[in-house]
């Protein structure tokens, strides 16, 4: 594995948030989702509930796209292949404290389903703390330069 794959799924360990997008018939739909991040499987996992549209465009169009961001210099483009899966042995070994606030019953809640994305490629931007990114901007902007605001690579995964 490259040190640019390292990276992302360092990012994306740290991250845990992320916009989940999926292919919506003619659109796009994306919402957050607390992500589970396995490196040593290469999947990231996701508790979802089967009642929920994601399912079924995963079923339709398993392409989805993980956007995940600190909020101030670290950002990961993930592009992954999902797939639907409802084994109680997986959702148990998923299941976290917060898992409880949406499903009340637990992991044998027979609502729960997980979906886990097998990335295929990224994009990372990683940068200094917002303190020193917003200095290097300025002063970019006062001499004319280019900020130099971290790392970015294209990875495949």
């Amino acid at each position: 594995m490259t040190d640019d794959a390292k990276r992302v799924w360092a990012l994306m360990s740290k991250i845990n948030y992320c916009m989940f997008v999926t292919q919506a018939g003619a659109g796009m739909r994306g919402r957050p989702m607390s992500s589970v991040v396995r490196e040593d499987e290469g999947t990231v996992n996701f508790l979802s509930d089967r009642r929920a549209a994601k399912d079924d465009e995963i079923l339709a169009n398993p392409g989805v796209l993980l956007c995940y961001s600190n909020g101030a210099s670290q950002f990961v483009s993930v592009a992954a292949t999902a797939a639907v899966n409802d084994e109680r042995a997986l959702l148990k070994r998923l299941w976290n404290p917060g898992a409880k606030a949406f499903w009340p019953k637990g992991p044998d809640d027979p609502n729960i389903v997980a979906i886990a994305g097998k990335p295929t490629r990224a994009e990372f931007w990683d940068g200094p703390n917002a303190v020193v990114s917003t200095v290097k901007f300025a002063v970019a902007l006062l001499t004319g330069t280019t900020p130099g605001l971290g790392d970015h690579a294209k990875v495949e995964l």
